[in-house]
Order: C-alpha cells, then sequence, then structure tokens
C-alpha cells in the first residue's frame, strides 16, 4: 500500500511551509549536524526518540556529531523534502511508500498485500535484503541508515468483510496514483475510488466510499474509525519505511563518526518500533471501545483466498514496480522458514 511513512498525521501536509535553512557544517569545528525533516509533530514518539538518538550521539562523539530536527511538517511533505535533500537544505529524512518510489520503486515489493504472516517473516526479509537495497539507494545517491517500519495496515468499513467475495459493491478508498492498491482492490472485484488523503474522512461521511485502509493508529489519529462499524484483523499489508540520509552529505563524515550514527540510529529504530507496535495495540482496544466490531482472522480456504489475492497481484507487477529475479528471491527467503508441503 502506498503510505506516507508518517500516516498518524498526514493531515499535518496541508499545513506545509517553506522553511530558510543555513549552511549545514561547520568546518571550523569539524562538526555535522544533520538537518532531520519529519512531519512528527514535537512531543510525538518518534520526535522523543529522535532527541534520545541526537543526544547519545553528541555525548558519544564529543559533540561533533549530531541532528537538528525539524518537526511538524515544516520542511514540506516527503516529495518536497526529497527535493531539499537533492539540493542540500535537508540531509536526512524517514521515506516511505511516497518518497521511496521516486528513488528506488523497486522497494514497494515489501508492501504488496498479504506478503507477511508475522513479524518472524518480516523482520527476516528485512534483514535479508538489507545489504541489497542499502546499494541500490547509494546509485541513487542515498546511504540507507536503517529500516523505519510503520507495521500493519488493516482495512476499515461499514459492512463486514471476512472473504474476498465481500469485496464486490464496496465502494473502496484507494490512494490516488497507487498501483498496488489499485491492482489489489481490483483483483479483489471492487472498483476502487482513487482519492487523496485530505478527502478521505468527508467521503466517509457522504457515502462516496465505505472502506478505507490505514494502521490502526493512522485510523484513530485521523478519526476514520468514527465513520465505519468493522475492522479486519487479518492485516491488507504491512508498510515499511526507510531512514536515508544524502550519499554526498554522508562521506563528508569521518568514518568513526558515521560507525557511531549508523550504529545508533538502528537502535533508535528498532526501540521507536517497539513503542510503535505498543501503541498500535492500544489504538486497537481503543477503537473496539468505540463501538468498532473486529472482524475474526479467516481460516481455511476463507484465508488461502486472501493468499491467491497476493499471488495474482504480485505476478501482475512484477517486471513493471520490481524485477521479477528480486520478487522470487523475496519467496525464497520467505519458504525458508514457512512449512512448504
Amino acid at each position: 500500500m502506498r503510505l506516507t511513512f508518517f500516516f498518524i498525521i498526514l493531515i499535518i501536509q496541508i499545513l506545509s511551509t517553506q522553511f530558510a535553512f543555513q549552511p549545514d557544517i561547520c568546518h571550523a569545528e569539524k562538526r555535522f549536524m544533520i538537518k532531520f525533516a519529519t512531519v512528527a509533530p514535537e512531543g510525538s514518539t518518534w520526535i522523543k526518540h529522535m532527541r534520545s538518538l541526537d543526544k547519545r550521539l553528541r555525548e558519544k562523539s564529543d559533540g561533533k556529531i549530531g541532528f537538528r530536527l525539524y518537526a511538524g511538517g515544516v520542511a514540506g511533505d516527503e516529495i518536497d523534502v526529497l527535493r531539499k535533500i537533492r539540493i542540500g537544505q535537508i540531509h536526512c529524512a524517514a521515506f516511505s511508500g511516497v518518497g521511496i518510489a521516486q528513488i528506488l520503486p523497486m522497494v514497494r515489493i515489501l508492501d504488496l498485500p498479504f506478503l507477511f504472516r508475522n513479524k518472524k517473516e518480516t523482520d527476516l526479509v528485512h534483514t535479508e535484503l538489507r545489504d541489497y537495497f542499502s546499494g541500490q539507494f547509494k546509485k541513487r545517491g542515498f546511504e540507507f541508515l536503517a529500516w523505519a517500519e510503520v507495521g500493519n495496515v488493516n482495512l476499515f468499513s461499514k459492512k463486514p468483510i471476512q472473504r474476498v467475495d465481500d469485496f464486490p459493491g464496496l465502494r473502496i478508498w484507494t490512494w490516488s496514483g497507487d498501483p498496488i492498491s489499485k491492482k489489489t482492490f481490483s483483483v479483489m472485484g471492487s472498483n476502487p475510488i482513487p482519492l487523496s488523503i485530505t478527502d478521505v474522512t468527508t467521503a466517509l461521511n457522504t457515502g462516496m466510499i465505505d472502506t478505507v485502509y490505514a494502521p490502526p493508529l493512522g485510523a484513530l489519529a485521523l478519526q476514520w474509525h468514527s465513520n465505519v462499524k468493522y475492522m479486519t484483523s487479518l492485516p491488507i499489508a504491512h508498510a515499511t519505511g526507510a531512514v536515508l540520509i544524502s550519499k554526498s552529505y554522508f562521506n563528508k563524515i569521518p568514518h568513526d563518526l558515521s560507525k557511531i550514527l549508523k550504529h545508533e540510529m538502528e537502535q533508535t529504530m528498532i526501540e521507536l518500533t517497539a513503542d510503535l507496535n505498543s501503541q498500535a495495540e492500544e489504538a486497537v482496544s481503543l477503537i473496539q471501545g468505540s463501538g468498532v466490531k473486529l472482524i475474526p482472522m479467516p481460516s481455511g480456504s476463507d484465508l488461502e483466498d486472501f493468499y491467491r489475492v497476493h499471488d495474482q497481484v504480485a505476478q501482475a507487477l512484477s517486471g513493471k514496480i520490481y524485477p521479477k529475479e528480486l520478487l522470487d528471491q523475496v519467496y525464497e527467503i520467505l519458504n525458508s522458514i514457512r512449512k512448504i508441503p
């Protein structure tokens, strides 16, 4: 699914403004202040972890490296930030579908529907393909610092969805211009309605759409849950992001400092993911408490039907968004821990 990295606060993006930036490196003191942009607001879990990271970096490097944070979407959305990285106004950011599709479209393979069946599979694929994607990002002018997960994406609907046969007739939202969500819902028999994120609430209220997809935190923060009656337990996808830094800027950082940066960023993203996962569980409880019914996980032939949807979508987009060889590699990794008859 095409998901802006910080889905739970995407609405902030419409308030984004242009920002004036100062020179990035103080050569006289040989200090490197990395300009990191995010739409996450001050006080959010994201910013708390980034400030903790900044503190550790400064302590371990004797003040030679740290972060200058531009929070709350002040630097714009992912596309704006990407443009500013390319001209040197911003150095680093966390990207997901929107930004990654502009840099390295093949990473979208990780957003395919019903690809992962548990966290162990997600972690293994991320670990096994890290070096490959890191090399590909480098060719496009970026240094890969860490994976940054958004988490599972679920369906929220006005009608119960228990099997693939429930999709025909649904008025389901899809993000404008996203081939993965469009193909997924088309294969399941619905006629997806493309809209921007800012139009979803109004469309739900007027009945233009009756089904949306989002991480539970996103649905709660954007109040979509108040306009639906059901939430599916089966995640439709797992949204993955990556923290990237401009290669030209990264190459200016001495090796001892860049080594500290990579290690500390990796640890921070692990801790952040754990916190976000915990908050997602709390969000599901709050959503259920508001009166939304949680549809149980499908089983047997109903579950297999969803997996067949994955097969159709994955093959249809092979060679268009990602190479077939990469898809085969992902399956080889997954099959190594699945019980294949």
